[in-house]
């Protein structure tokens, strides 16, 4: 019904000029806020609730007393935006009730867990990760990838898609096992498939269908998208390996980071420049690992403590 219609109705309503077919539709409308069953909410929830009602009902406020003692028409105006604020209200805590709730899963650095889902999904998190999965996977399956990387492996279900989002990038299965990396302070967001395909699409309504072994690879800063063939070592994360293949300096600073919880830097502008290529198995001692990794690219290494310093 349109806004116009809904006003024209309650105007009546209030001044006793409604049929009876019209006044039992405005009582039924009524009845909706005893039948439904309201979200419970903490304090701050509350308060925050609270201000937002009186924001949009003290302006009508201050109209109802300001004419008040004029005509009868512009006091029945009043009480219908009055009406208005407490539906707009009801509606927002009817939607707040209704939103699905997501359980938050974190990884610590050099930790990887696995989770077995209630739909029959394995969803498996490298280090240094946070997931958002909802709770009732009965009636969405949308997840939301905040940062890091996670493999999974997916139930078909054609009735409810299997989705993640990870930034600019949304991934649906057409039922797959896939994994994908979206660390944010990385550059690249990558989505390699296993098994299976799936469908990509990006804030800018870039559509890509990815098959077994190929791999998109997305630039958040040109926003532009190439496909490859998957890397052989996809995902060696979770056979207890950290793969580098061709990556820069500053993925690879991240990525020892969140593996082996050592922060490395560099003042040399040819240790910046150089592309790092090496796997280092991710139960390796973060010194050694620091040490390693400086050996094969021909560099040395100052470690003091959690942290490490690259130069020639």
């Amino acid at each position: 019904m349109e806004v116009s219609k809904i006003r024209q109705l309650f105007k009546k309503y209030m001044l006793g000029h409604t049929s009876g077919e019209e006044q039992q539709a405005v009582e039924q409308w009524y009845q909706l806020f005893d039948a439904d069953v309201l979200p419970n909410m903490n304090e701050a929830e509350q308060a925050r609730v609270k201000q937002e009602i009186w924001q949009g009902i003290q302006p009508q406020i201050v109209v109802a007393k300001t004419f008040y003692l004029r005509q009868p028409w512009i006091r029945a105006a009043a009480v219908i935006l009055l009406l208005a604020c407490a539906g707009a209200t009801w509606f927002m805590l009817h939607s707040r009730s209704t939103a699905p709730r997501y359980a938050t899963y974190t990884t610590r650095v050099g930790e990887r867990i696995t989770i077995h889902l209630g739909d029959g999904s394995l969803l498996a998190l490298n280090a240094g990760t946070t997931i958002q999965v909802p709770e009732d996977l009965s009636k969405t399956r949308t997840l939301q990838l905040i940062d890091g990387e996670a493999f999974f492996d997916v139930k078909t279900n054609p009735n409810l898609p299997f989705i993640v989002e990870s930034g600019p990038v949304r991934t649906t299965v057409l039922g797959t096992s896939f994994n994908v990396a979206a660390y944010k302070d990385m550059q690249t967001l990558t989505v390699g498939v296993v098994s299976g395909k799936v469908r990509i699409a990006t804030n800018h309504e870039q559509l890509q269908v990815l098959e077994r072994d190929q791999e998109l690879i997305y630039n958040k800063a040109n926003r532009q998208m190439r496909v490859a063939s998957v890397d052989e070592s996809l995902p060696g994360w979770k056979e207890g390996r950290l793969v580098f293949n061709d990556v820069s300096f500053d993925d690879m600073v991240i990525l020892m980071e969140k593996n082996f919880g050592i922060s490395i830097s560099t003042t040399a502008d040819h240790v910046k420049s150089t592309r790092y290529t090496t796997e280092l198995p991710t139960g390796m001692d973060p010194e050694k690992a620091a040490q390693v990794l400086a050996a094969i690219h021909h560099l040395k290494v100052r470690v003091a403590g959690p942290h490490a310093v690259i130069y020639e």
